[in-house]
């Protein structure tokens, strides 16, 4: 069984791995004339302005022996540190699916976090940690640099969040690989990134990253998994206003 498990791996991880698979948006050729330029500089300084932004993450796990889809959906408020996060996520073992929802808000340290009914309230002691994990846009333009778009290939075009963005190929340097994949060096059972690619949105007219998708194959011992991660931005400096609630406050004074 393990053995047909990763015959199937092998034979999907093409698919996923390749944007062309997914058929969104016209793909480009090698006579395309559109004006895709990106000043990867320029790109970077208006990522780097950015006080609000929404954020939506839709993360996929393909393994033998488990299924699983998280989407998030948040504002990130940089400029007051506050932050606003629903997710759900949904599992399947083989015995069917099993849902979880979570509704969390950060203040500066403070984390309020409620998947129950009941808020806790946790206090972390590094802030810079929390808010490295939790601006997701600062994260995406980390991969990029001066030269980022230089050989990157184009894909094709998207519509996100009514604007529309020209998908590119970025070339990963190794060491920013695992990085990207969440391997920890650390940990008891050794994973290692099989393949990975790293798709990014951008509007091309004003330089402004609207997304990004990772794609990847790892294994970890003798099992093996796709990860994807689909990040997209929008509303930037016109996202909802974050506020924790009362009721968080209240109950965990």
């Amino acid at each position: 069984m393990l053995r047909s498990n990763r015959l199937l791996v092998t034979v999907t991880v093409a698919c996923i791995l390749l944007a062309g698979c997914t058929g969104v948006g016209p793909m480009f050729d090698d006579d395309s004339e559109a004006d895709t330029t990106v000043d990867a500089e320029e790109l970077l300084a208006n990522a780097d302005a950015v006080e609000t932004y929404h954020v939506e993450v839709t993360r996929t796990l393909q393994a033998p022996a488990v299924n699983e889809t998280t989407r998030l959906d948040g504002v990130v408020d940089r400029e007051n540190r506050l932050a606003s996060l629903y997710s759900t996520s949904e599992t399947d073992l083989g015995d069917g699916p099993e849902t979880t929802e979570t509704e969390q808000y950060v203040d500066g340290d403070v984390q309020y976090t409620t998947d129950s009914g009941d808020w806790d309230r946790e206090v972390h002691h590094d802030e810079a940690d929390v808010w490295a994990e939790l601006d997701r846009l600062e994260r995406a333009v980390e991969t990029v640099d001066d030269t980022a778009f230089e050989d990157a290939d184009r894909i094709r075009t998207e519509t996100i969040a009514g604007t529309e963005t020209t998908m590119f190929e970025l070339d990963v340097p190794d060491d920013r690989k695992d990085e990207l994949a969440g391997v920890d060096e650390q940990a008891h059972v050794a994973t290692s990134v099989e393949q990975l690619v790293y798709y990014v949105y951008v509007d091309t007219e004003t330089n402004t990253l609207y997304g990004t998708d990772l794609r990847m194959e790892v294994t970890q011992g003798e099992g093996s998994a796709l990860i994807t991660t689909e990040t997209m931005f929008s509303e930037f400096d016109d996202a909802d206003e974050v506020s924790v609630p009362d009721a968080a406050i209240e109950e965990t004074e």
